[in-house]
């Protein structure tokens, strides 16, 4: 019945186009938004007051519930990587990352936001129960959230604004443009060679003894906002399928890792330490993440970066890379004091 009402709404506006693909395009656009806006009028019945609210971390003996939320709401927000709720679900204590807020006697709304040891925390999951406003709930459960993170020394929020109702709940609630991530695809299987001469470098798999380095070495790489802490790199460690380490001048200065998603390979992370870059180093990373793909029979092969990270692109473009998609815009602000 919604799809009908908007159809009958927007045909005429699509009609003022003389060629069928500017009118398709303006009308599906128009359909789509009308579509969207009836059905956030269907589940933001009920706009709920902070004290109408009661929030509390996660316990383990919330696992049901949790998914039971995430199951049965359309509002949901992931941006997990390769974690699960239950790295943050703790037997013997509240939970330090996730919080759930309920009404009277049902859960209407999930956060998590764990530290990571930088100053800059994301917002890695979020659920708004069908039938309720999201912006209350999100702003309580922020609050709780920023009470313990701003103990922390963490100064930052951030969020990934997809989809578009977490944009616009983002947009709501303070949180500004931060910056843009855009995906690369490569669609052969060619792996050129190295474009010159380089240093003699290893490429080996990574231990656990890299831990402490390669998470200093992504550090001095990135900034804040992309910080990986060593339980990260750790946790990286063990489940994906390709972590490698890279060593010149008898020293560990840099690192990738890469996984097969749906018969896809990812390269996940590509790091040089800034003082041993434009050597070559990162280049070859990148084959050998590539050729561990290829032989696993992965194909395509993507990768992300952001948008500012010119070097990274000429890199994946010379290898046949090409943006796909339209960019992701990531959100921040700061942390309440």
């Amino acid at each position: 019945r919604l799809a009908d009402a908007c159809s009958v709404q927007h045909s005429r506006a699509a009609g003022k186009y003389n060629r069928f693909d500017h009118s398709t395009i303006e009308f599906d656009r128009l359909h789509r938004r009308c579509y969207d806006d009836r059905m956030q009028g269907l589940i933001n019945r009920i706009r709920l007051r902070a004290d109408d609210l009661d929030v509390r971390p996660a316990a383990q003996s919330d696992r049901v519930t949790i998914d039971r939320l995430i199951q049965t709401s359309r509002r949901v927000h992931f941006n997990l990587d390769s974690w699960a709720f239950d790295e943050w679900l703790y037997p013997d204590h509240p939970s330090d990352a996730l919080w759930l807020a309920w009404h009277r006697d049902r859960t209407v709304g999930l956060l998590l936001a764990p530290n990571d040891r930088s100053s800059a925390v994301w917002l890695r999951a979020l659920a708004v129960a069908d039938g309720y406003e999201a912006e209350p709930i999100f702003v309580v459960m922020l609050d709780h959230a920023q009470a313990l993170l701003h103990t922390l020394d963490v100064n930052q929020l951030v969020g990934l604004a997809h989809p578009d109702w977490m944009a616009d709940l983002l947009s709501a609630t303070g949180f500004a443009h931060l910056t843009e991530v855009i995906t690369f695809r490569k669609s052969d299987r060619v792996i050129p060679s190295p474009l010159g001469q380089y240093a003699p470098v290893t490429i080996r798999p990574a231990l656990p003894v890299d831990i402490p380095i390669i998470t200093a070495n992504d550090r001095a790489a990135f900034d804040p906002v992309w910080w990986h802490s060593e339980r990260s790199i750790a946790h990286m460690l063990k489940t994906t399928a390709h972590f490698i380490v890279a060593e010149a001048d008898g020293q560990t200065v840099g690192h990738a890792f890469s996984d097969i998603y749906d018969g896809h390979g990812h390269l996940i992370r590509l790091a040089v330490r800034p003082d041993f870059q434009q050597r070559g180093i990162g280049e070859q990373l990148l084959i050998e993440s590539l050729q561990y793909q290829r032989a696993a029979g992965a194909f395509p092969f993507t990768v992300n970066t952001q948008i500012d990270n010119l070097a990274s692109q000429a890199l994946y473009r010379r290898f046949g890379y090409q943006i796909i998609g339209s960019p992701t815009q990531i959100m921040s602000r700061a942390i309440d004091r």
